[in-house]
């Protein structure tokens, strides 16, 4: 069979058969056929489109865009039988746009993997590299015969033994830690009521993926944590992605698009439903921000609001993310401050404000601690009170603690970390018209995440 070859650029990166010691190419007492059916399988299994196929030459291609961020990748499976007539298998992926993340290596891997199960390749039938394979088995079975011909005994092959294995320690750090926030606001100042969802991920590489997840409701001044995860799950491609848990559930669109985050257990119902439209921003030091409209459903009720929706990564040199503030003023004024992580009262911030359908960028936002408290069970000082300052003008303003949730971690020292949700409310000023607004600030300081 042969298709259509799409022209492509020169690959950004590209892994294959040999690159790494767990990326062998592949010898199988199997069939072509079967091992060329497989190879096809394969690459559509891993959601690429096939280009070309030509089963003369056994050269197989494909392409896809997946994952997020969204990566263009391509690869091609090569099946051709080599010199002791057993059925070979080489694979090549190439990398040509998005974020890499390790995403060409572990999709080279799982190629071979789907390969193995879909030709129903065994312990028998795939060969070692370098080795006999089954033809070990065919000069046994040799040997057998000759034993039954003649009075003389035949020694046994000598067997090597095996080699325990020496472990592995599990890797201390991630790679890279990922964090997803959704914040949720009601539009109605006289029917205060927050939903917030927070997720981060450690991606530990071939180690897996360690997954924790909290779901919190204020309502009447109070809050609520109603769901919380920490899970150890298998490698992942998508370390990012928010995966169901639990009592929680997801619907996802196009794109990896959240369009509802979805807690039910019993009678009790929590529905975040994400309706689009607002804007959304990156981060000078990358990150994703958005504002949108939504509404919160519990039981048979419906709450219009706002939501913001943000993502950041970090790895260990670089330090955890620092703290982040959803700001509203009535259904027309939003806005998002996304701060550097440091241990003190001020640094760099950057911002971003929504007035009706402008977006005004505040790339010099400075977002300054104003007033602290002791908080004893962690033996730190935490803010109560925030100034907020644009050098530009564009924004200006003060904020104070309304309702806040603190917790503390573990750590060596005196000094625990503290990881805490506020409610704020204040007044700032927008090109010279003073707003009240309200909103949700996450602060986080000590630790490692």
């Amino acid at each position: 069979m042969t298709s259509t070859t799409s022209e492509r650029a020169t690959p950004r990166r590209s892994v294959g058969t040999g690159d790494h010691p767990d990326l062998p190419s592949r010898r199988y007492a199997i069939p072509f056929d079967r091992v060329w059916r497989a190879a096809g399988d394969a690459l559509e299994a891993e959601g690429g489109r096939i280009e070309s196929a030509d089963d003369t030459t056994g050269v197989v291609r494909a392409g896809g865009e997946t994952g997020f961020p969204r990566q263009r990748w391509s690869a091609e499976i090569r099946v051709r039988l080599d010199e002791d007539a057993q059925t070979r298998v080489d694979v090549t992926v190439h990398h040509h746009e998005g974020l890499d993340l390790g995403r060409t290596t572990r999709r080279a891997r799982r190629l071979l993997v789907r390969v193995d199960d879909g030709s129903g390749a065994d312990e028998r039938t795939r060969i070692a590299p370098g080795g006999a394979g089954v033809l070990v088995v065919a000069a046994l079975a040799a040997v057998g015969s000759a034993t039954a011909c003649t009075e003389e005994a035949v020694p046994p092959p000598e067997v090597d033994q095996p080699v325990n294995p020496v472990a592995t320690p599990a890797p201390t750090e991630p790679d890279r830690t990922y964090e997803r926030a959704l914040a949720f606001r009601t539009s109605d100042a006289d029917s205060a009521l927050a939903v917030v969802w927070l997720f981060e991920a450690d991606d530990f590489g071939e180690a897996g993926v360690r997954r924790r997840g909290r779901g919190l409701l204020l309502r009447g001044g109070a809050w609520d944590d109603f769901l919380e995860f920490d899970e150890d799950g298998f490698p992942s491609e998508s370390p990012w992605r928010v995966v169901p848990a639990g009592a929680l559930r997801l619907v996802v669109g196009t794109g990896d698009r959240i369009d509802n985050v979805i807690y039910q257990e019993g009678d009790r119902l929590l529905d975040l439903e994400l309706r689009g439209g607002g804007a959304a921003w990156t981060g000078s030091r990358g990150g994703t921000f958005g504002v949108q409209d939504a509404a919160i459903v519990m039981g048979d009720r419906a709450v219009a609001g706002q939501a913001v929706d943000l993502s950041r990564a970090w790895t260990p040199t670089e330090g955890p993310a620092g703290d982040w503030a959803f700001l509203t003023s009535g259904d027309s004024i939003a806005v998002v401050v996304n701060s550097a992580r440091r241990e003190g009262g001020a640094g760099a911030s950057q911002g971003w404000l929504l007035r009706g359908e402008r977006e005004i960028l505040l790339p010099g936002l400075e977002l300054e601690w104003s007033g602290t408290r002791a908080y004893d069970e962690a033996r730190r000082d935490v803010p109560i009170a925030w100034r907020l300052a644009d050098p530009a003008g564009e924004l200006a303003g003060t904020l104070q603690v309304r309702t806040v949730r603190l917790r503390t971690g573990e750590a060596e020292g005196p000094l625990l970390p503290v990881d805490g949700v506020f409610e704020v409310s204040g007044v700032v000023t927008i090109e010279g018209d003073e707003r009240a607004v309200e909103g949700i600030l996450r602060h986080r300081q000590g630790g490692d995440r």
